[in-house]
Order: C-alpha cells, then structure tokens, then sequence
C-alpha cells in the first residue's frame, strides 16, 4: 500500500492535476468567504472564516476547477511526452470540458436561476434549489492559467 502511495505521490501528472484542484478550490473558497460572503452564518467563536468540508465541492465561481484540472492534465503531459497522440487526446477532451463550462452548465445555471424567480414570485412551493452557474470566460481563463502554473511546477519538482 505504502508503495502505491508512493509512486502516486512521485507521479508529476498526479502531483499536477492533485495540485491544480486543490489550488483552484482554495482560491475559489477564499474569495467567496471575503468577496461575496458566502458564510452568512456565524461559528461557535464567531470566525466568519471557518471551513465547512462542504466549500470544497462548490462548483462554479472564480476560478474553474474543471479549467484548472483540464488544463494541468494537458500542460503536464505536453511537457511529459510533447506533441503525441495522447496529447491531442487529452486536448480534445480537455476543449470538451472547457465548453461545456462555459456553454452548456452556464446555459443550465442561469435557467435555473430565472425558475427560482418565477416560483418565487408566483408563491410556488418547492424545495430548495440548487444549481450550479457554469463559468463565464474569465474564470475559465484563470483557472487554465492555475493548471498551466501547477504542471510547470509539478514538472521543476518531480
């Protein structure tokens, strides 16, 4: 077991993908607990600051993870194996994901937002709505460019 963490650990394309994540939800959890406030409620001590497990899995917002993600995974294997085929696999997936951020999820999220208003405003009884925004391109830039940064590093160190 200790060895198969180890080569995970030692892995540059793990290291840079586990990295680019991590890094992009730390910013994103970052700026919704300064900029827009999302921890309306307060602690036991009072910290607006305290973490909530929950704050990693936040989709949407500033910056994409799936950006991140994508292209950490397509920065580290051009820089592992150049321009091979499993580059321009990984680039053709990785434009997929970008689109979809982009196009599709923010299609989704802000038709959910205009559903929430309308039962809002005609009295409709529903659950809680959840849904996520998608990205607008600045998020989805930063979050390519917070991939690109940890494949970089991920290749200097390992």
């Amino acid at each position: 077991m200790v060895s198969v963490i180890t080569a995970l650990f030692t892995n540059n394309v793990f290291v840079s993908v586990l990295l680019a994540g991590s890094v992009s939800q730390l910013v994103k959890i970052f700026i919704f607990k300064f900029k827009y406030h999302r921890n309306k409620k307060k602690s036991k001590n009072n910290n607006p600051l305290e973490f909530d497990f929950n704050d990693w899995i936040v989709t949407g917002g500033m910056p994409s993870a799936h950006s991140a993600l994508v292209g950490s995974l397509a920065t580290i294997i051009w820089l592992n194996e150049g321009f091979s085929s499993l580059f321009f696999v990984v680039i053709t997936f990785s434009l997929i994901v970008l689109r979809d951020a982009i196009g599709v999820r923010r299609s989704v999220g802000e038709e959910g937002k205009l559903i929430e208003k309308i039962a809002k405003s005609e009295n409709i009884e529903a659950s809680k709505f959840r849904y996520s925004l998608g990205h607008n391109p600045i998020e989805v830039f930063v979050g390519l460019v917070i991939g690109f940064i940890c494949a970089v590093f991920s290749c200097i160190v390992f």
